[in-house]
């Protein structure tokens, strides 16, 4: 009995290292993409960052209102720090600036944009009191927030998942976060808690239904609409892809599920979603919804030209998350490398996944790969865009994780996703894929692209004032997610294959 409670409590012992160094990897890896960037580098951080600064629970000192917008519906013009104006953002649109033409801190006030029912309020609400005088610290502090935030939801859906929903949940979300997912999840823009909730809420719905204790069925639904629930007050049009979730989820539920119980979890999570959907459309800004945070033209080009261009074109607001679409405000290219990496291994994992699984397996990536083409398409159709003027990869992230989610479902029901060879050659080239993406989104603001070379703090023209080198931040930041990977998948006591 001694000698069985000795390896209980070695095992236990190690287990609780391994989740120590797992959590302080994260949050190294979390730093490090937070330091990675200015203020004003998120996409539409001119509108966010002072929208976060002017929210009701924000100090009333940082921003003066001037009322509605007389020109932009779901807008208030204010006054707000030099800091977080206009100005923040002097680089977009021009990769061989730097960041060193941000203006110095001052008190200096200037009028900016905030939001005003364009998007829910609840992201600025909950952001609000980090904001101060010292934007860049707050701006860092509201980054890393955001990434806790994120992961907290994802590693506490996939801690109370079942057995095989985690390992296909683990190694989705490694497979899918490189590099856009990580960018957005250490960001000032509320996208980034959409892409972690969506998934989430997949997750615990899933093994809500599964679960055979009452308590962990509870806990799982509970942890899924709380997820749903903050997904809503982030961006309106997160309610379309929590419908789409839970569509996969009860088309993907086993047979001892009653149809009964289906029924009810589409219907009453389903109706919440809707009517956070419909919440949105009838606010003051008419065109919320699905469409919120894309810019809302009205191009003269044929329909039937529209269709054919973007058919031509829409599989990069897939490839986009991998690095097809340039990172922050479009402005950032992702190397090659990454982008290569990063879309092979997606694309094995769903189509390796997709050909050993059953007919009725397939039937929830068929939705999703549904949802995939045909909400970019129709979208672009409305105002005649093409793809990358106006809806962006980022609109349909959310949705890539569950893909994968679905396309491994059987062969984790089965015992094997992946071999252990397998896995570890993955990690090591996701890993490759990340410090290529870290060093290029640190090497576009710290001196433009035009400088090139591995060493970042040569020619440095902008970096913070406080923290590690730019060469510090990437290091650590690329060696921390490695660490991290390994102690997901390899230990032998909770492995993710058979």
């Amino acid at each position: 009995m001694n000698r069985w409670s000795s390896l209980i409590v070695r095992l236990r012992t190690r287990r609780t290292l391994r989740w120590l160094v797992f959590v302080v990897a994260l949050l190294a890896v979390g730093a490090s993409w937070s330091l990675s960037s200015p203020p004003g580098s998120s996409p539409d951080d001119t509108f966010h960052v002072p929208s976060i600064w002017c929210s009701a629970t924000a100090d009333d000192s940082l921003c003066t209102d001037l009322g509605p917008s007389p020109d932009r519906d779901g807008y208030r013009d204010v006054e707000v720090p030099i800091a977080i104006g206009d100005d923040m953002a002097c680089f977009r649109y021009n990769y061989f600036e730097s960041a060193g033409c941000q203006p110095e801190p001052s008190s200096e006030r200037v009028r900016a944009q905030a939001n005003d029912d364009l998007y829910p309020d609840g992201y600025y609400w909950l952001m609000g009191p980090l904001a101060s005088t010292n934007v860049a610290q707050s701006v860092a502090e509201i980054r890393l927030v955001n990434w806790i935030v994120c992961f907290a939801l994802l590693i506490g859906a996939i801690a109370l998942a079942t057995p095989t929903i985690r390992r296909t949940a683990i190694v989705a979300l490694v497979a899918t976060s490189v590099p856009l997912a990580l960018f957005l999840f250490a960001s000032t823009n509320p996208s980034g808690m959409v892409v972690a909730a969506v998934p989430a809420a997949w997750i615990g719905y899933s093994s809500g239904l599964r679960h055979t204790d009452r308590r962990l069925r509870n806990e799982s639904l509970g942890l899924a609409t709380f997820a749903t629930v903050l997904a809503l007050f982030m961006r309106a049009d997160a309610g379309i892809y929590v419908v789409i979730a839970l569509a996969t989820v009860v088309v993907a539920a086993p047979d001892t599920v009653s149809k009964t119980l289906r029924h009810r979890l589409l219907g009453g999570v389903g109706a919440l979603a809707l009517v956070g959907i419909v919440v949105a459309a009838v606010t003051r800004y008419p065109g919320a919804g699905i469409t919120v945070g894309m810019r809302q033209e009205d191009f003269d080009r044929t329909l039937s030209g529209i269709l054919f261009e973007n058919l031509r074109s829409v599989s990069q607001l897939w490839t986009g998350a991998f690095g097809d679409q340039p990172l922050g405000w479009l402005d950032t290219p992702v190397p090659q490398m990454t982008r290569f990496i990063m879309t092979s291994i997606v694309v094995l994992l769903v189509v390796t996944g997709i050909v050993r699984s059953s007919r009725v397996a397939r039937r929830p990536v068929y939705v999703v790969l549904a949802a995939l083409f045909v909400i970019p398409m129709y979208l672009m159709a409305l105002d005649r865009s093409f793809v990358g003027e106006g809806f962006q990869a980022r609109y349909l992230l959310p949705l890539l994780p569950i893909l994968v989610m679905c396309s491994l479902a059987e062969g984790a029901e089965k015992g094997s996703i992946v071999s252990r060879r397998g896995l570890l050659v993955g990690v090591s080239l996701i890993g490759l894929a990340h410090a290529f993406a870290l060093h290029a989104n640190i090497r576009r603001y710290v001196t433009g692209i035009e400088v090139y070379g591995f060493d970042l703090d040569k020619n440095r023209e902008w970096w913070w004032a406080w923290g590690p080198s730019a060469n510090g931040v990437w290091a650590i930041g690329s060696i921390a997610f490695v660490v991290a990977g390994l102690a997901v998948f390899w230990p032998r006591e909770e492995s993710i294959t058979r």
